[in-house]
């Protein structure tokens, strides 16, 4: 795969991003907020949520949010970048971004537009580690530390937003939420956790429909050893995504060692009762590593490691599009992909604590390898298919 890189410097590390769309008649201009900061006062280095452009001279601030002595660790938007949820340990807010999309700067912001709201009652170091939004419903999902998804509702007063407890999915996991995701209709919604499984819920009851363990799709030397009777919570799910409504992929790894991603399938159960038979379609190796960031955007799915690495995959089988880059010096702590334009192939757009947004440019070579991978592999499989028949045929080991 043909690939090519630009690295941006930040003012300050990095811990979350959202892409907000291209500008421009080129599409090589595209718009992010990015959230990050120092923490601390004492590191000197101010937090804040920044609305910038990525371009092909670098990356230039428009506007920021400065959030004081609070660090956002988690920003998330949905299509319609209605919503912004932003979030402060174990309290979220929404903040809302205006003059997007207009040709005024000067009009560019970002205001806080709501109250906090905690949605996570861990008794120790409570945190809130994913959330998603559906803003064609003005829903949001959030999940922390307590192993609860808790699903509010967002309303707008005059331009200020208030968010109203909904639902607090039960039992939920029974360790910390790493991520969760809405299918494609918004019907159902998909959490991954440390305790090695993944749940699907539906949204119109508040059920949950199915259950998946993934350490049944880990290999031998990586599953638990029944032996030494190792609990299956120690296999820590770092990521869950909907693959329309219909499947699910799921990256999951130890604390340390190789990274797994598996694609699950997701069918109505004979039942009848609303719940889901799950099927294991397809899962292989993505990183020598512990993934710890994940993005899936159409086609590709792309992961960041603890190495600083990051990694494409396809969607279609989980094969790899060629090699990791070394994009990073610390860990790969936020993703984001841009859109597949006929004109112009997607970039992923990776960040971290060290100062740095990285742009991978994904060339139209990557298109043209594709294809040959895919031709090339069923090419193979083919002729092993006629060997195998032939050396049976001819040692009577085939019957008719």
């Amino acid at each position: 795969m043909h690939r090519q890189t630009r690295s941006c410097p930040t003012q300050t590390p990095i811990f979350s991003i959202a892409y907000l769309g291209s500008v421009g008649s080129t599409l090589q201009r595209h718009h992010i907020v990015y959230a990050g900061g120092g923490g601390s006062s004492r590191t000197g280095v101010g937090n804040a949520i920044v609305a910038a452009e990525v371009g092909e001279t670098g990356l230039v601030e428009l506007c920021r949010l400065d959030t004081g002595a609070e660090l956002c660790s988690l920003i998330c938007i949905g299509p319609k970048r209605k919503l912004l949820p932003s979030v402060f340990g174990n309290r979220f807010r929404i903040c809302k971004l205006s003059g997007f999309g207009s040709s005024l700067q000067g009009q560019r912001h970002i205001a806080v537009a709501s109250d906090d709201y905690v949605s996570d009652f861990k008794k120790e170091g409570p945190s809130i580690n994913c959330c998603a939004v559906d803003d064609s419903r003005d829903v949001l999902a959030v999940g922390g530390d307590d192993g609860k998804l808790r699903i509010w509702a967002v309303s707008n007063d005059e331009g200020r937003f208030r968010c109203t407890l909904v639902n607090a999915l039960s039992p939920g996991h029974t360790s910390s939420i790493t991520d969760c995701s809405f299918s494609e209709s918004r019907h159902l919604l998909a959490t991954a956790s440390k305790d090695g499984t993944c749940l699907v819920h539906s949204l119109s009851t508040g059920a949950t429909i199915c259950k998946v363990s993934t350490s049944c799709a880990m290999p031998l030397s990586q599953a638990n050893n029944y032996r030494e009777k190792t609990p299956s919570a120690k296999l820590l799910v770092r990521a869950c995504k909907f693959v329309g409504d219909n499947g699910i992929i799921s990256v999951q790894s130890r604390s340390r060692g190789d990274a797994y991603a598996t694609k699950w399938s997701l069918v109505a159960s004979d039942d009848q009762d609303g719940t889901l038979d799950v099927g294991l379609v397809a899962t292989r190796r993505i990183s020598r590593h512990p993934v710890s960031a994940v993005c899936l955007e159409g086609e590709l799915i792309v992961h960041g490691n603890v190495e600083g690495m990051v990694g494409i995959a396809s969607t279609t089988d989980l094969s790899s599009l060629g090699r990791h880059l070394q994009a990073h010096e610390l860990p790969v702590t936020a993703l984001a992909i841009t859109p597949d334009m006929s004109s112009t192939p997607p970039r992923v757009l990776s960040v971290s604590a060290d100062y740095k947004l990285v742009t991978t440019y994904l060339t139209s070579t990557t298109r043209v390898t594709m294809a040959r991978f895919s031709v090339l592999f069923a090419l193979i499989v083919f002729l092993l298919r006629n060997l195998l028949y032939t050396c049976a045929v001819r040692y009577g080991l085939w019957c008719e």
